[in-house]
């Protein structure tokens, strides 16, 4: 089962957190092109969300290009995109900024901050999509 954590006390919507951790299960290699996700209603039951929540996360996943959603078919994952967009996208960078900032506010020095950092960079760049991990 794929690994999901939610934070009901977070400013970032739901939808939104099931989507960011879908996303990190395909950027690590978790989940690969032409894997099926899980239906809505399983993946709904398994991290205690609503099916239109879920539905909602797969959604923009489809409309970042990383999902392909198809009537009557599981939804499976298409992407990572073959090349690195152009730019970054600035939505990505102020969740970045919040995410450093509330870690900067709760007192990890800059040393700690800059090496989770690169172990998570590394985590994603060094897996290829056909890496199967297991849980974690």
């Amino acid at each position: 089962m794929l690994t999901i954590t939610l934070d009901h006390d977070s400013d970032v919507p739901i939808y939104r957190q099931v989507a960011d951790g879908l996303r990190g299960l395909i950027a690590d290699g978790q989940l690969a092109p032409g894997d099926a996700l899980p239906g809505v209603r399983h993946l709904g039951r398994a991290v205690g969300v609503n099916l239109n929540t879920v539905a909602r996360a797969y959604r923009l996943l489809a409309k970042d290009g990383l999902v392909d959603l198809r009537r009557g078919a599981a939804a499976r994952v298409i992407g990572p995109p073959a090349e690195a967009p152009a730019a970054v996208d600035a939505d990505d960078v102020r969740r970045l900024e919040a995410a450093l900032a509330h870690i900067a506010l709760s007192g990890v020095d800059r040393a700690t901050v800059e090496a989770l950092v690169g172990d998570i960079l590394d985590r994603f760049q060094t897996r290829k999509p056909s890496d199967k991990a297991g849980p974690r």
